[in-house]
């Protein structure tokens, strides 16, 4: 049977990461993070890879997050397509904001990896990390002791000069 046999494609793989360089015409690399197991530690480490996109309008900036898509190779290294700008740079809004909730995602992520089948409860709670005790007052007095000369006053060579 010679008939018209189509055949499906598969679905394209999309990922989404932040634009780390947009220095060559019509391409942007692309950082994408994602967290995995240590095989040896079992500890969850996060590992970032890198992909060459093509932007054909030049649209997206440093800073942005992105949506790319796997497409036929365009060249030796770019094998990926931008499809969409998620979020552009400047407009996270307050500072704090978008970062309290992206730890918070991925604490949750962690903790979901580091022990499966086990949820977090509310009375758990976050525990805050705050500065080790001296932390920058400890530094500050080293520094204006480093900058005496160290231990000895600094009235004693004017004293052996008198003699």
């Amino acid at each position: 049977m010679t008939g018209a046999i189509t055949k499906v494609q598969g679905k394209r793989k999309t990922k989404v990461g932040r634009v780390v360089s947009d220095r060559m015409d019509k391409t942007i690399v692309v950082s994408v993070e994602r967290l995995a197991r240590h095989r040896l530690y079992k500890r969850v480490i996060r590992l970032t890879t890198k992909f060459k996109a093509h932007d054909e309008t030049n649209d997206a900036r440093i800073g942005d997050t992105v949506l790319i898509e796997e497409s036929k190779p365009m060249s030796a290294t770019k094998r990926w397509r931008l499809v969409s700008v998620v979020q552009r740079a400047g407009e996270h809004g307050l500072p704090g904001e978008a970062v309290v909730g992206e730890e918070a995602a991925v604490t949750e992520a962690i903790h979901a990896a580091a022990h499966p089948g086990r949820t977090k409860t509310s009375d758990e709670g976050d525990e805050t990390i705050g500065t080790p005790a001296g932390g920058t007052e400890g530094r500050a007095a080293d520094a204006e002791l480093s900058q005496d000369g160290g231990d000895a006053p600094a009235s004693e060579p004017s004293e052996e000069a008198a003699s």
